[in-house]
């Protein structure tokens, strides 16, 4: 059970015939199908309801939550993925007074094939000539251990509720993809679990 400021936030497995997720929105409960999973995992919209327009041209679903994460007073951002490449956005968020070089910041990761999120502590190095950063492990799905980085946590968990995303946690997230799935993926964040067919990035 995740608490979103007031609301509570449930997820559990309950397999049933043409499903395999309960998840929960900040509104109503509902299951990701198989066929919704494996049009995420082809980079297709989840369902026919779901447009949301272009990111690149500012007239989509998520403008709001891009502009929120990258003017975020309350830390940095490095806007890594807008979805030319992949199937997601991808944002690196970290403190303010920072020091150059290898530091913790928080990766969030927000599909474009569905209203589904997910974040966690990783790393990102930045030197004055370029920067460089590590994906989402598993191990670190809805993991912030650093201190530091509790205050950009909570913003970023407020910003997440205010657009009706959707978290995605450890468990569902290190199911392991079906082998005509992962076959046929040519991924550069390497894995062969759920996380990366919903956050695939090609080159």
């Amino acid at each position: 059970m995740y608490i979103f400021e007031d609301i509570v936030y449930k997820s559990k497995y309950e397999p049933r015939l043409g499903g395999y997720r309960i998840i929960c929105t900040f509104d109503s409960l509902r299951m990701l199908t198989e066929k919704e999973l494996n049009k995420i995992f082809s980079w297709l919209p989840y369902s026919e309801d779901w447009a949301i327009g272009d990111v690149r041209k500012n007239n989509s679903y998520y403008d709001n939550l891009i502009f929120e994460i990258n003017n975020n007073p309350n830390f940095q951002t490095y806007y890594s993925q807008e979805g030319g490449f992949t199937n997601y956005l991808e944002f690196y968020c970290y403190p303010i007074k920072h020091q150059q070089g290898r530091i913790n910041s928080i990766i969030v990761c927000v599909s474009l094939c569905a209203p589904i999120v997910c974040y966690g502590q990783t790393s990102i190095t930045i030197d004055p000539n370029f920067i460089s950063h590590n994906f989402l492990a598993i191990e670190n799905v809805l993991l912030v251990p650093d201190d530091n980085l509790k205050h950009i946590e909570k913003e970023i968990r407020t910003i997440l509720n205010k657009n009706k995303l959707v978290l995605i946690d450890k468990e569902f997230a290190s199911q392991d993809l079906p082998d005509e799935v992962y076959g046929k993926m040519e991924n550069l964040n390497e894995g062969e679990k759920y996380l990366h067919g919903l956050f695939q990035w090609i080159d």
